[in-house]
């Protein structure tokens, strides 16, 4: 671990990151419950498993965490499948407690040589995110999609279309965009200006934040390009003008081809380019068969993927990071069903996917038009519950999703040794952050 490389910005120069004028390769984590876990008290504060996760994320050469800094609650009372506590419980009012574990997480974070790429919205409602600043501006229920039912251990639910027209009203309705924008605006500043309680150094000078990002996973819009464009540069510039320190992204999976890449990174407020790849949700894995025919031909997805992100990040001059990864457990004969969910499951075509996608990254890091890779998510030592409930467990899945679904567990010592390898891969080493 060194210390020494949290006192110091990353910057981008070209398609590079930059840390102490040294090329900055991320092997990076998503550690979305990182506000929640870091509460002094409460029903998801957890600062013992924090530590530990923490050690271990570094064990295996982790030097980037990506974090949620934005939660919000619904006028309408506790809803499905959200986290809780929640950051903001109503427009511009704050749980100062939940706060105070976002101050804790971050000042914990330089011990351990690691960044925080920290988000400011979510598209999904597992958050409240998007979704829940249009339901407060129209005082309406938010049409949820498909998502999993923690008692009937099943997904179901609404219409995607119907949730997706739902929450681009959030950057595409005019009649309520500068409601909407006004709360998102106040919010920003309320971060990027907030005092640690922990470190008393304003977030915006501190350098253990690698990047801030705008929303996680924002949707195209059909026929909506412009009104895209124009939030992502408007609330890119307010960030920078508020904080010249830190890089910002935009937090895109990069999935709609090459025009909608330029949309979403164009900005040159927009500091740093992202990616994600999701081969089970994009349709090109079927994780209940046990041959390799889906897994190679996600595995052939996944390269052209990054040599075109590779390529159109380059096109724009910027650094660009695979933000998000994942594979679940295999799914087939005695961890068929719901027992694919199970820690015990293992994890034959995940660690195969990630060997592939490290590689493929660590090809493009060579040729200076990559700088890393983070996976999804870490549990650390979370495990499902094991029997239904509606108690959230903190793994590294969302509450809308089935727990141990996406989650590596510290028990998963290939798949760190994977993760740890990508340090050597990428001519890291593993251990600097540097």
């Amino acid at each position: 671990m060194a210390q020494s490389a949290a006192s110091r910005f990353v910057t981008a120069q070209d398609t590079r990151l930059v840390l102490d004028q040294h090329t900055f390769v991320v092997n990076g984590a998503n550690y979305w419950q990182a506000m929640n876990l870091g509460m002094a008290s409460g029903p998801s504060g957890n600062r013992a498993r924090v530590l530990q996760d923490l050690s271990e994320l570094s064990r295996a050469g982790i030097n980037m965490v990506r974090i949620l800094a934005s939660s919000e609650g619904s006028q309408f009372g506790k809803q499905p499948d959200r986290m809780y506590p929640v950051l903001m419980t109503a427009p511009e009012q704050y749980d100062e407690d939940v706060f105070a574990g976002l101050d804790w997480i971050l000042a914990q974070l330089p011990q351990f040589g690691i960044k925080a790429t920290v988000s400011l919205n979510n598209y999904w409602t597992w958050s409240g995110g998007a979704a829940q600043y249009v339901s407060w501006a129209t005082n309406s229920q938010i049409p949820y999609p498909k998502q999993w039912d923690h008692l009937r251990q099943a997904f179901t639910g609404g219409d995607y279309n119907e949730f997706l027209a739902y929450t681009n009203r959030f950057y595409a309705d005019k009649s309520i965009y500068n409601m909407t924008q006004h709360w998102f605006r106040q919010h920003i500043r309320r971060v990027v200006h907030r005092i640690n309680t922990v470190t008393h150094t304003r977030y915006c000078d501190d350098p253990t934040i690698m990047a801030w990002e705008l929303m996680n996973e924002p949707q195209a819009i059909e026929g909506g390009e412009s009104q895209m464009e124009q939030w992502i540069n408007d609330s890119a510039l307010l960030i920078q003008q508020l904080d010249p320190n830190h890089l910002i992204t935009s937090g895109a999976e990069s999935k709609n081809g090459r025009e909608w890449h330029r949309i979403m990174h164009a900005s040159p407020y927009i500091s740093l380019v992202s990616c994600h790849f999701w081969p089970l949700n994009w349709g090109y894995y079927n994780a209940t068969d046990p041959t390799r025919a889906s897994l190679d031909f996600s595995i052939s997805k996944m390269h052209e993927f990054v040599k075109d992100n590779a390529q159109w990040a380059s096109s724009l001059n910027k650094p660009t990071v695979l933000f998000e990864f994942g594979m679940m457990r295999d799914n087939w004969g005695e961890h068929s069903g719901l027992l694919g969910y199970s820690p015990d499951a293992p994890v034959t075509h995940r660690n195969a996917f990630y060997q592939a996608v490290y590689e493929a990254v660590a090809e493009m890091v060579q040729k200076q038009q990559f700088s890393g890779a983070a996976f999804w998510a870490y549990s650390g030592t979370a495990r499902p519950p094991l029997k239904p409930t509606l108690q959230i467990s903190w793994t590294g899945d969302p509450p809308h999703e089935p727990p141990g679904w996406n989650s590596v567990y510290d028990q998963d010592k290939q798949t760190l040794d994977i993760i740890r390898n990508f340090a050597v891969l990428s001519r890291q080493d593993p251990t600097t952050s540097t």
